[in-house]
């Protein structure tokens, strides 16, 4: 076996293990691309045929999309990784086959050289017509070595053609799993085609509401400005307190501690409903509707299953619960100097002082019956009187 085979051979050896783990993590990551599909696909049966369009069911659309582009990635780079896969199984084979052919043809060589000589003198004749008996031992000994050789060269020869085979089988299971990738591949384009234009008519229904929509807009700044106006007061108490006390205004050692704590889990926090879907991300971006018009989103707004509990993301001291017109019930907990906001509740499960812990439910989320967005909770997070993206404190 050449040195030069056995250099490829171990240098595909060791790219087909990295392929594997990469397609074995390309495969985790799909199965959870696949579960985050199928809970979209149950948020959106629940808002039914019979319900008129709704900016969540749009949004619930769009994020379905931007889900089955990532599972189509996925298959690309499975389809690319087996592609190469099998080109370095092609190529093997070639190797082996180029291997074997130079062994049959050196056996062969072998053979026809016995052959011509067959007649010249038989093998004992050889041995015993030596000068002496040390040349008479090592023409026997050559003669044991050439006969190994021979044998050697068989063996050889059957393990290429073994080999050979064996990279026959891997290479047809790769082309196999290929055509099964490239068949799923061409179901999901057609399924991300069908909910394109399934967003399309959607967005034309939607389109003809405009004036319902401006107002929905106007209500969300208003419970926006609500929820300001609320912690700003909150922290004008705490300080007003502190003078009236003649100490400077800070955190006790507790509320430090619980800060500090807050403040050390940021991404590892668990989310307010038990399972959900980010349907609109902090921050300005626009309307996804109206032209020329740009949403602030305060927080984040998390689809979920009709009639969810609400959990406290976090410890903490509840600081306000009140109603906010159209928007149903907000609350907020404060943990140190940073807030939590949960707003569009019901069934408000705590009052103001209640002292709270981590996934306690503390109420439920409002289902509206008639409405497509029936089921979504607005979380803020603040740390003082700043906003934070609750994005980046909740766990992945």
């Amino acid at each position: 076996m050449s040195k030069r085979f056995l250099l490829g051979l171990l240098l595909s050896f060791g790219a087909s293990i990295l392929h594997a783990q990469d397609l074995d993590q390309l495969k985790k990551d799909r199965v959870k691309t696949l579960q985050d599909i199928e809970y979209t696909n149950k948020l959106l049966a629940e808002t039914g045929s019979e319900k008129k369009a709704s900016l969540n069911q749009l949004s619930l659309l769009r994020k379905k999309i931007k889900q089955q582009e990532k599972l189509i990635q996925s298959i690309q780079q499975e389809i690319s990784i087996l592609e190469e896969d099998t080109r370095n199984k092609e190529a093997q084979i070639q190797s082996l086959r180029d291997e074997t052919k130079q062994l049959k043809e050196e056996y062969a060589q072998i053979i026809r050289s016995m052959y011509k000589n067959k007649h010249d003198y038989d093998t004992w004749l050889f041995v015993f017509s030596a000068g002496d008996f040390n040349q008479a031992y090592k023409r026997l000994k050559y003669l044991e070595q050439y006969s190994e050789y021979r044998k050697r060269q068989v063996q050889l020869i059957e393990v290429k053609d073994s080999l050979i085979q064996l990279e026959i089988d891997s290479l047809l299971t790769i082309r196999i799993q290929k055509e099964a990738s490239l068949r799923e591949l061409n179901e999901e384009k057609l399924q991300l085609d069908s909910n394109r234009k399934q967003v399309n008519k959607v967005v034309s229904s939607l389109k003809t509401r405009e004036k319902e929509l401006k107002k929905e807009l106007k209500r969300k700044e208003a419970a926006a400005e609500q929820i300001r106006n609320t912690i700003e007061k909150i922290l004008a108490a705490e300080r007003e307190k502190a003078k009236k006390a003649k100490m400077a205004f800070a955190l006790t050692p507790e509320e430090q501690l619980l800060s500090d704590d807050f403040s050390n889990n940021r991404g590892n926090f668990p989310w307010p409903t038990e399972k959900g879907i980010i349907t609109a991300p902090y921050g300005e971006q626009p309307h996804p509707v109206l032209r020329g018009i740009k949403i602030n989103n305060t927080g984040v707004d998390i689809s979920t299953e009709a009639g969810s509990p609400v959990r406290s993301i976090f410890a903490g001291e509840v600081r306000d619960v009140w109603s906010i017109k159209g928007k149903n019930m907000a609350i907020i907990i404060k943990h140190g100097e940073f807030f939590t906001v949960y707003q569009n509740l019901v069934d408000v499960k705590v009052k103001t002082g209640d002292k709270v812990n981590t996934k306690q439910v503390i109420g439920t989320v409002y289902t509206d019956e008639k409405e497509e967005d029936s089921a979504v909770i607005h979380l803020e997070i603040w740390r003082g009187s700043s906003r934070e993206n609750p994005e980046l404190w909740l766990a992945r």
